[in-house]
């Protein structure tokens, strides 16, 4: 029976389970610090895969790269290392996709979706941080009233279940923060002074160092709640993760060391940070049953369900424990494991969508045709909304990708260059940027278009349905392939792209009363070194629809 490894690519520890017959057989949780060593990603992938197949399949032949699905979900977008969300999906893809090149790769979608890598490209924010979701919906089909506080080595989830479904009110972590179902304290990571401005000391209160010289994992080492196994991350000072360790590293809370504190001194402190996180959990599950006051029971999942169950108790609910067929090493690693088992049960397959043929992730998709849009035309609005809607009609039927021109976004460029003089690299990219300005209004003038920056963010949009406008920008400062000249506009940009997406076609739309002037008067010079010779451009009037139409249908 196939095979399904369940991924959570995080900025501090990287987690896998692998699920058979519905069952968890094996899982792995190993300390990765992204912003370290970043080209370090692929091979560790590979090193926990080649674990996990010892584990299950040693000397036998039921494991190749044919039979494994690799489910993921990521929680590294916040890492440093990324400026947005939409770079960390793109990376940790790419790293994917270099360690299991011959496998099937599923990416999990906050939704209960399995998109393939060019789907989540372009549903970036579905996929980032959609960990959670894997859990929740897994409890929903066994627990259909409940509350799932999932402790894990970060973060908490507190989610409500009513009626066998989700009825979260946040998806993304910004809503989810906003409507406490999502609290940012963990079991291991968790700085000290993130859990509490005042511990005990003495007889008196004492202020927290907030220098990061101890977190959570060591405050439930010392207590015994966890094992140094489960500390799954670098410690604050690089020494072991042991208790002896641990207790160093609390009495550095109030500057102090083991010399000047005793055992029950360390202990005090691990019992007030423990109950500031307890206490903080209590507050958000009791605010999330202010909304669902019928929800009477909570079940606690994860490496830190200890402190999920304290603060049920707490609050005088019912408390389970997350007991599947996971068993326990698939449950401590928390979303993976649902995920494995969500992965065997649906098969990994991703989401078919609604009108539309499911071509499936190894089919090559190739742009028919590419529709240049000049910013010229912009001076013309009844002209713009005529051609934006045979595009758009014209798009349900062949794979088109819109190029916007620069129009009074670049013109502008040229403008203050007359008065503040840049070099032409200066001026290239200050107009390609330009080029992005206007994409974004074309985007938000079309129902189904949305802005795209490469390959695979266009292939995703075709196969979803969409109506991919490019923002060339991050493409072309990848690859650069065109002078830095003001000889060189987005007529040639867009030959370009057309020439590297395959498309047969380039309709070239000019603004109203350009009908019958030679190709030569209505591109830049660079145009005819631009285009390649699979490419047969095309100049259409925008005053002439039927032309228009007509051109994109050959």
């Amino acid at each position: 029976m196939p095979i399904a490894l369940g991924w959570d690519i995080g900025g501090l520890t990287i987690t896998v389970a692998a699920a058979r017959d519905g069952l968890i057989q094996a899982a792995r949780l190993r300390p990765y610090g992204l912003t370290r060593d970043p080209g370090a990603l692929v091979p560790l992938l590979r090193d926990l895969a080649g674990e996990i197949e010892s584990s299950i399949a040693p000397g036998t032949s039921g494991w190749s790269p044919a039979h494994v699905t690799h489910a993921v979900t990521m929680t590294a977008q916040l890492s440093p290392i990324f400026r947005t969300k939409r770079e960390a999906v793109a990376v940790v893809l790419a790293a994917l996709e270099s360690a299991f090149p011959h496998s099937t790769i599923r990416v999990y979608a906050v939704d209960g979706r399995f998109l393939t890598p060019r789907e989540a490209r372009l549903a970036y924010r579905e996929v980032a941080a959609a960990s959670w979701a894997t859990v929740a919906r897994l409890v929903a089909q066994r627990h259909p009233n409940t509350i799932l506080v999932g402790v894990g080595a970060t973060t908490t989830d507190v989610v409500p279940i009513a009626g066998g479904a989700i009825a979260a009110d946040g998806q993304t972590d910004p809503e989810r923060l906003a409507s406490g179902e999502l609290v940012y304290t963990g079991a291991v990571h968790t700085p000290a002074e993130a859990i509490a401005q005042l511990v005990p000391l003495g007889q008196a209160m004492a202020g927290v160092s907030a220098e990061r010289v101890a977190i959570a994992g060591d405050v439930h080492l010392w207590r015994g709640d966890l094992t140094s196994d489960d500390y799954a991350s670098p410690t604050p000072d690089g020494r072991p993760a042991t208790k002896e360790f641990a207790g160093e590293r609390l009495a550095r809370v109030v500057c102090a060391d083991r010399e000047t504190l005793d055992d029950d001194a360390v202990s005090r402190i691990a019992e007030w940070l423990a109950g500031a996180q307890v206490e903080s959990l209590a507050k958000a599950i009791q605010r999330v049953r202010e909304k669902h006051p019928d929800l009477q029971t909570v079940l606690v999942a994860g490496i830190g369900a200890f402190l999920g169950a304290r603060a049920a108790r707490g609050l005088g609910l019912d408390v389970l424990a997350l007991e599947t067929e996971a068993g326990e090493g698939g449950v401590r690693c928390g979303p993976v494991g649902a995920l494995a088992l969500l992965a065997t049960r649906d098969g990994g397959s991703p989401a078919r969508l609604t009108g539309r043929v499911d071509r499936g992730p190894t089919r090559e998709t190739r742009t028919d045709v590419v529709v240049k849009i000049g910013g010229g035309l912009l001076a013309h609005p009844d002209s713009v909304a005529s051609v934006l809607a045979v595009i758009g009609n014209s798009s349900r039927h062949y794979r088109v990708l819109i190029v916007p021109g620069g129009g009074p976004f670049a013109e502008t460029v040229r403008q203050i260059n007359r008065s503040l003089p840049v070099s032409d690299e200066a001026s290239h990219w200050m107009a390609v940027l330009a080029m992005d300005q206007h994409a974004h209004l074309l985007a938000a003038r079309l129902t189904r278009g949305v802005i795209v920056v490469d390959r695979a963010e266009i292939s995703a949009a075709q196969l979803s349905g969409r109506l991919p406008v490019l923002a060339p920008s991050c493409w072309l400062r990848a690859e650069d392939p065109l002078p830095h000249s003001w000889d060189v506009t987005s007529d040639s940009i867009a030959a370009w792209v057309a020439g590297s997406l395959g498309a047969s076609r380039l309709v070239l739309v000019k603004p109203p009363g350009t009908s019958g002037a030679p190709l030569d008067s209505l591109v830049d010079p660079y145009f005819s070194r631009a285009i390649p010779a699979g490419v047969t451009p095309v100049v259409v009037d925008a005053g002439r629809v039927d032309e228009l139409r007509s051109a994109l249908q050959e």
